[in-house]
């Protein structure tokens, strides 16, 4: 069946085209990962021009393997090559070497044997200078595919053929092939293998008036795509009142609203509000924090899921530490300071002279995170287990009950025979 072949060299296919079987003692091994070598095709030609009166070379633009077996509904392109095929009547060779440019060095060629047909039902007038050969190309047309060409190209081939065999007096043969393969295999030589540096992701800085931060992986996911960014934000706002700090970090897409509460001994990140275009599309709650001149620092990724489409902003790593104004305690009752909870007009260089650096960190859990509580878990359950299977083996009773210590043992005696 012609209907798969294999990825083979650069080699082309070819088709020797021979109805009166004058070169059935020719015999080629039809496998296409052993190419045919330009001497054995060039002993071929010199055959067919030694037992044939007419020589027709049809020749495509670009011609592989995997065009003779593409396929579409209507089925294969090579419909009556492959019927001529079982007849014995058409040779296939799957990987000849360079073969149009031994057809071209064997068969002159001039203007008066080449002929551009686009349609099999074409008058053509080729056989008035009766040349002993003829060279066939096939324009390709617009808006028509690859398997239709080839459909095209051949009905051209059965055509051109019987009417060239008609009106000849003598053996006609004729050879299909391309010129050039579309599908070139290069041998890639392996590039000795360098030294990835790894270099540890220090993030980004971010300072406003009354904030430090520093973000590490910072993305985007949804179900379709993940975008990274990598840029550095920028502080789009910040609202400071007596107990509360508000501040804005912008990215490219997206802000984050931090919102902090202060207390006599530290302060506090209530929650990460998500921002689009100014309007809040998700909020994560934290309610951590740190002593006065500390910063928070923690590796478990944060997460604010948007609520509009379903996405999620993730903070992989983040260390944040707002600064306590010079001269203020937050020794007022809280519900008094609420009360009185209004913004502050003080100038900003009265901030604490450490904003331009971390302070000492505390971790939110260095030595305890989901993945400790989970091996711990699962090893108090394997745990549990073995302490279950060991008190069932010590639970086990002996067979027992008709043993007694203090009782007469049975002795047997024997006598030996005569």
């Amino acid at each position: 069946m012609l209907l798969s072949f294999c990825k083979g060299d650069t080699g082309l296919p070819v088709f020797l085209i021979d109805h009166d079987k004058v070169l059935s003692h020719i015999k080629t091994e039809p496998n296409p990962f052993s190419k045919l070598n330009e001497d054995f095709f060039v002993d071929i030609v010199e055959e067919a021009i030694k037992n044939s009166k007419v020589v027709i070379n049809f020749v495509e633009e670009s011609f592989c393997a995997e065009d003779i077996s593409a396929k579409d509904n209507k089925g294969s392109s090579f419909r009556h090559l492959r019927h001529e095929m079982l007849q014995d009547r058409v040779r296939y060779l799957p990987s000849v070497k360079d073969p149009y440019r031994t057809l071209r060095k064997m068969f002159e060629f001039h203007n008066l044997n080449v002929y551009y047909i686009f349609n099999p039902h074409e008058n053509l007038k080729i056989y008035e200078a009766r040349y002993g050969h003829y060279y066939i190309y096939f324009p390709n047309r617009y808006n028509e595919t690859r398997i239709q060409s080839f459909r095209r190209h051949d009905l051209i081939i059965k055509e051109v053929y019987h009417s060239i065999r008609k009106i000849t007096v003598g053996v006609v043969l004729a050879f299909y092939t391309g010129k050039y393969n579309p599908v070139v295999v290069k041998n890639l030589e392996p590039l000795p293998r360098k030294r990835k540096l790894i270099t540890l992701d220090r993030g980004v800085m971010v300072e406003s008036s009354e904030a430090l931060f520093r973000f590490v992986g910072v993305f985007s996911s949804s179900p379709y795509r993940q975008d990274r960014f990598s840029q550095i934000p920028i502080v789009a706002g910040e609202r400071l009142r007596r107990r509360h700090l508000t501040t804005k970090v912008a990215y490219t897409d997206f802000e984050f609203e931090f919102n902090f509460s202060f207390e006599k001994d530290g302060w506090t990140i209530d929650d990460v509000t998500l921002l689009e275009g100014g309007e809040e599309v998700g909020r994560s709650s934290m309610g951590v924090g740190a002593p006065w001149e500390y910063s928070y620092v923690c590796s478990e990724p944060l997460v604010v899921i948007n609520m509009r489409d379903g996405s999620a902003v993730t903070i992989s790593h983040y260390q944040i530490q707002p600064f306590r104004r010079i001269g203020r305690t937050y020794e007022e009752p809280w519900a008094l300071d609420v009360m009185m909870d209004e913004p502050l007009d003080e100038p900003l260089n009265d901030t604490n002279t450490s904003s331009h650096s971390f302070g000492a960190s505390v971790h939110c859990g260095p030595y305890f995170n989901s993945v400790i509580l989970g091996t711990l878990f699962v090893s108090s359950i394997c745990f549990g287990i073995l302490v279950v299977a060991v008190s069932a083996v010590y639970n086990c009773h002996s067979n027992d009950r008709y043993d007694d210590a203090q009782g007469k043992q049975l002795v047997i005696a024997t006598e030996a025979g005569n």
